[in-house]
């Protein structure tokens, strides 16, 4: 109990670490909002893909999916940030390291990395929509593309809602990864942290608890979306 009681808990709400805090949480959000937005964007296209009747565009989508999903994030994020750059024409080198290189590495690498899973999600919504759906459409008059976006697209996506929650979680645990290409993120903040104060026990207690709540938070969004909106 007295080491308990010992440990600094309020250390990361010091005044000197105060804005480092608020700037690295910043950082978090705003990966984990770019990588979500761009993820399910991209991930919608490439699950369409794998869809696709012609095997000129499903196989190169199913290459994505399984070539991206083989290797690890970490690979990704160093390839965006030390490789990409060096392909480019010089003026766009230099116009790309006036700005923050490692954000934009690491939102790339997460948009990539997660829309080949969120591909697959969406695909298995839109497969559990019965076939007899789109049928019906067609016989009421609706085209192709009225069909699928106003019959299959809303029942496939409020099917895909609960593990889609679960791909936004892993994706603001991704985040971390940042670090390793010097993004200021929560996790390179608290590494920062624990070597100026080296009270590791609260340091990171703070950063384990905030990730935690964000789990907390989506997992109880999954569990309500899916009492308020049974599968049928």
């Amino acid at each position: 109990m007295d080491a308990l009681a010992s440990i600094d808990w309020g250390v990361m709400f010091r005044p000197e670490y105060r804005s480092m805090l608020l700037k690295g949480i910043g950082y978090t959000l705003a990966l984990t909002a770019g990588a979500i937005a761009g993820g399910l964007l991209l991930g919608m296209v490439v699950a369409f893909g794998r869809l696709a009747s012609s095997r000129w565009i499903r196989l190169p989508a199913t290459a994505y999916v399984e070539l991206v999903r083989t290797i690890p994030l970490l690979a990704h994020v160093m390839f965006w940030y030390f490789a990409v750059p060096e392909m480019l024409p010089d003026e766009l080198k230099r116009a790309l390291y006036k700005h923050d290189v490692g954000f934009y590495a690491s939102l790339a690498a997460l948009i990539l990395y997660s829309a080949a899973f969120i591909s697959e999600d969406i695909r298995s919504g839109i497969r559990g929509i019965p076939h007899g759906q789109a049928e019906a459409a067609h016989s009421l008059g609706f085209g192709f593309f009225d069909t699928f976006r106003l019959v299959v697209l809303p029942q496939a996506l409020r099917a895909t809602v609960p593990p889609l929650l679960g791909q936004a979680m892993n994706i603001t645990k991704n985040t971390t990864v940042a670090l390793m290409v010097g993004v200021g993120e929560l996790a390179f903040v608290t590494r920062a942290v624990n070597d100026a104060s080296f009270l590791s026990v609260g340091v990171y207690a703070f950063t384990t608890v905030f990730f935690l709540l964000i789990a907390i938070v989506l997992t109880a969004l999954g569990k309500w979306y899916q009492h308020r909106y049974p599968a049928r």
